[in-house]
């Protein structure tokens, strides 16, 4: 296979391990490279991008850890997948955000917005301590119309008092914290597993008792570290799938047991 277009020695600027990365990436989704192909030796790329070997294996090694090149040592670099599209943080923490991206409608309702005193799964989860003030806010969410989703969200005081400025009508509210609060989520943990819908649950998701749902909890935190929230998302069965790619080098899945305290 061709190298490719050649690169003027130094032209690589900033981080260079992740913009040859990204060269690489797309020049295999364009076909230069394709499943099976083998890519240039380490050589004949820090010649084309004017950088050290050493920077080149930088940048190789994220593709083994995506897994979209094999990473058996002493054998070329063969792609083995397609690069998938890279979701941002913002697309996967915030449901209006991912389905607008995806070419849907987002859509839903506050059913209630409350304040609450803290208890001690706030404070282990939020930072907060028991007796304060947490604002609890449980909304209903649709995709084309169709209702697909529950979400129930604690938020601290201090943050609580933001969101409830923010309009019941609002597409995102990651997205207002963001551009008119300065509020950026950037951290979070999550646990998916599967529950049957109760009676209280299945008469706001207009479903049956018993329902199969699909459950995410996230913790979310600022860079800083700040707690800004605890969530749980329950999604109707069949609505909604969740996608992680993964390969013999790199495992992001962990898995664990429900917490039943």
């Amino acid at each position: 296979m061709p190298d490719g277009s050649s690169r003027t020695p130094g032209a690589v600027t900033g981080f260079a391990f992740d913009r040859i990365a990204e060269e690489l990436r797309e020049a295999i989704l364009a076909g230069t490279y394709r499943v099976g192909d083998s890519l240039p030796s380490e050589r004949v790329l820090s010649e084309r991008f004017g950088v050290s070997p050493g920077t080149v294996r930088v940048a190789l090694s994220q593709l083994v850890t995506e897994g979209i090149v094999d990473g058996r040592r002493g054998r070329p670099k063969q792609v083995v997948k397609l690069p998938q599209p890279r979701a941002t943080f913002s697309e996967f923490h915030s449901f209006a955000q991912w389905a607008l991206s995806a070419g849907h409608e987002p859509g839903g309702a506050v059913i209630t917005a409350r304040w609450e005193i803290a208890g001690s799964l706030d404070e282990e989860l939020l930072d907060v301590p028991v007796g304060r003030r947490v604002l609890t806010v449980t909304r209903v969410r649709t995709l084309d119309g169709s209702i697909v989703m529950l979400e129930q969200t604690r938020y601290p005081e201090w943050l609580g008092e933001i969101v409830e400025t923010i309009p019941a009508e609002a597409r995102s509210v990651t997205q207002l914290l963001a551009e008119e609060h300065e509020v950026r989520f950037s951290h979070a943990e999550h646990r998916f597993g599967a529950e049957s819908a109760s009676p209280e649950v299945a008469a706001l998701l207009q479903v049956a008792p018993g329902t199969a749902l699909l459950i995410h909890r996230r913790v979310s935190r600022d860079p800083l570290g700040r707690h800004l929230e605890w969530s749980t998302d329950r999604y109707i069965a069949g609505k909604i799938m969740v996608s992680v790619g993964n390969s013999w080098h790199s495992n992001p899945l962990q898995w664990t047991l429900p917490d039943l305290s």
